[in-house]
């Protein structure tokens, strides 16, 4: 008889929580199927896998959906760089040699590996096995190889590994990665220019695939475009993750040198890896951290420093392993690159789950736009401008009589109480800036030349980074600490 007891099973995700209702994530990635630069609004799962079918857009989209409760605008890139696999290990404990059919092409960046549960010669019946899409974090059921000589994988894009003759041992096993088709710096564009385009409404923009500097240059002149034709946006990306083998200070040295001194005010570029729980598959794959981040930072106010502890940890995202030992990037275990600009994760002592470091923007040094929220604050006083400005072009205003041709100033004030009144409503009444100021020119030849110029000056909140203290024994309780440099 079993022990009396009460078991109790708590449900996450049934309150139907969801992100503002302005709030969407658009992604540009690659996938297994779908139309080309389509840009669709999508909140189902189940969509993206019918369109889709699977892939980085999926995985990506899926994640945004189920952690952040956001719509997704998915953009599907062609992909000119072919998914490939790494080395091959194995050790079978017979005399059969696996290889992997190079004929097949992996949809997504997987960590593949096979055990054989029972043994035997290959092509009469006998031999199990289990196989895993993600280093043994999660692993198939038992399967029979049967007289089969092949091993299929249809969720890595029927990935298959043949098996020579011979016999394989109890135990044998083999393993590789594999990486994701993604897109060049010219199908980067097509698909930023299909957002430009597009009159879905959208929030923010991840970008799924390593981002070099030609890439991020690419990147970083299409949100350019897209600001002067009316659209303020800005984008989180990433570089290429960690190689195997390869040391936190060679990673942050290889980094360095590959971005060398592009920039980026509009972009965030995440750097190192996570391994992240995947709303599709329930798998845990090491994935980028801009898969978390981006639609952290749709699902937020403009003002949000993505750093702030109320707003982590990253939902069904690690960088240590069981044992809370390092085994992803972690920049308070391996500091560098946040100075170097990137956009890292981080751990807090005593404190479980993983937070964004700093919500960093790929800007040149010295620049006002250090944080991504700065950026975003910025272009919710553009939207706004613009949005009160236009219809006032082409109207008729009054100008002094002197023949100067300037505006007359109880017009020019009425105008700029109109925009002041908008933007401080916008982003001081809702914290979003310490204060803001629209100002039009009083000294401008309108009348001759039919141009005013304009200024907004935004005084944006400041975001504490360092907090200094003391702590000392002292003898009695209204006793002054004597502190010492």
């Amino acid at each position: 008889m079993s022990t009396p007891s009460i078991e109790i099973e708590v449900l996450d995700n049934q309150l139907g929580i969801r992100a503002p209702a302005d709030a969407v994530l658009a992604i540009v990635a690659t996938a297994a199927g779908g139309p080309l630069y389509t840009p669709t609004p999508t909140t189902r799962t189940q969509d993206l896998i019918d369109t889709f079918i699977g892939g980085p857009l999926v995985e990506a989209g899926a994640y945004a959906i189920e952690r952040f409760g956001l719509t997704v605008l998915p953009v599907r890139a062609d992909a000119s760089v072919a998914g490939g696999f790494g080395p091959l290990v194995q050790n079978l404990g017979g005399t059969s040699v696996g290889t992997i059919d190079n004929t097949t092409e992996p949809t997504d960046e997987l960590e593949i590996a096979i055990r054989f549960l029972s043994g035997g010669t290959v092509g009469i019946d006998g031999i199990t096995y289990q196989y895993s899409l993600d280093g043994w974090r999660t692993s198939s059921t038992t399967r029979a190889l049967g007289t089969a000589a092949t091993i299929v994988l249809p969720e890595a894009g029927n990935v298959r590994v043949n098996l020579g003759a011979g016999t394989i041992g109890v135990r044998g096993q083999l393993s590789f990665p594999t990486t994701a088709p993604y897109w060049n710096a010219g199908e980067l564009v097509e698909g930023i220019t299909a957002l430009r385009h597009t009159r879905a409404r959208w929030t923010a923009l991840e970008v799924y695939g390593d981002l070099d500097s030609m890439a991020l240059s690419a990147l970083d002149a299409g949100l350019e475009a897209m600001h002067a034709a009316g659209r303020n946006r800005r984008a989180v990306a990433h570089a290429r993750r960690p190689n195997a083998g390869e040391t936190p200070a060679a990673y942050l040295a290889a980094l360095s040198a590959a971005f060398g001194e592009s920039a980026s005010r509009r972009v965030a570029v995440c750097a190192g890896y996570a391994k992240i729980d995947s709303s599709v598959s329930r798998r845990r794959y090491r994935r980028p951290p801009s898969l978390a981040v981006a639609p952290l930072a749709a699902s937020v106010s403009e003002e949000i420093d993505l750093a702030e502890l109320a707003y982590g940890p990253l939902p069904g995202v690690f960088i240590r392993d069981a044992n809370g030992n390092p085994d992803e990037h972690d920049e308070t275990v391996f500091p560098g690159l946040d100075d170097a600009r990137f956009l890292t994760l981080r751990s807090w002592e005593n404190r479980a789950g993983v937070w964004v470091n700093n919500p960093r923007l790929f800007s040149p040094v010295g620049s006002d736009f250090l944080y991504l929220q700065y950026g975003r604050v910025i272009d919710l006083a553009c939207d706004i401008a613009r949005t009160e400005l236009e219809p006032i072009l082409s109207r008729g205003v009054e100008v002094l009589r002197d023949g100067s041709g300037r505006i007359d100033p109880e017009v020019a004030t009425s105008i700029e109480g109109q925009l002041n009144a908008r933007l401080g409503n916008a982003i001081v009444a809702k914290r979003k800036g310490t204060s803001v100021a629209f100002t039009l020119s009083r000294t401008d030849d309108v009348l001759r030349t039919g141009a005013i110029g304009w200024q907004v000056r935004v005084l944006p909140l400041a975001y504490i980074k360092k907090m200094r203290g003391t702590v000392a024994l002292v003898a009695s309780a209204s006793a002054t600490a004597n502190v010492r440099g």
